[in-house]
């Protein structure tokens, strides 16, 4: 331990040096006393100060790891930037108030138009289990979805499917 406080000018300039800061340095030379106190070393080293120097490397170079793992101030602002992506209460009004006129214009269609329209769109079933489900051809199926939509583009206003499959995830997810 001696060694290392008669050593200690010479081993911060060759610190700074290498890790281009006086703090960095410091900082090292106090880790690897640290370090140095809590350790036994009982083999003979042959080079004490370039083996503290190896020391207080090996632990800047630990300690800028570390730093590393860490978000930086410029990471932490671009995610608080973030846009938030939920709906906000307007959003959310004027969606259900579009799926209360979609529901309302679906209630003026035949039951089993109606029935086939929602598991298509609310449920994914497919054309072909469509088909079987009903006893119809999946021909029959489209030609029923094409009707249903046409109704649906005809009585409410800026119908489109895009938007009604965007609406019916967001208000069914709540």
């Amino acid at each position: 331990m001696s060694l290392f406080v008669t050593a200690y000018p010479e081993l911060k300039r060759r610190l700074t040096g290498r890790l281009g800061s006086t703090e960095k340095a410091q900082e090292a030379l106090h880790d690897t006393y640290l370090r140095l106190h809590r350790a036994e070393i009982s083999d003979e080293v042959r080079n004490p100060i370039s083996y503290l120097l190896t020391i207080a490397l090996n632990t800047a170079r630990n300690s800028q790891r570390a730093e590393m793992k860490h978000l930086s101030t410029a990471d932490i602002d671009r995610l608080i930037d973030i846009p938030d992506e939920n709906p906000d209460q307007d959003r959310t009004a004027q969606g259900r108030s579009e799926l209360a006129a979609v529901e309302r214009a679906l209630q003026e269609l035949p039951p089993r138009r109606q029935a086939i329209f929602r598991r298509f769109w609310v449920e994914a079933a497919t054309y072909k289990e469509l088909a079987l489900e009903y006893g119809l051809s999946e021909r029959s199926i489209r030609n029923e979805l094409l009707l249903t939509s046409r109704h649906l583009h005809q009585v409410t206003e800026d119908f489109s499917v895009a938007a009604l499959q965007e609406q019916l995830a967001r208000v069914s997810s709540r």
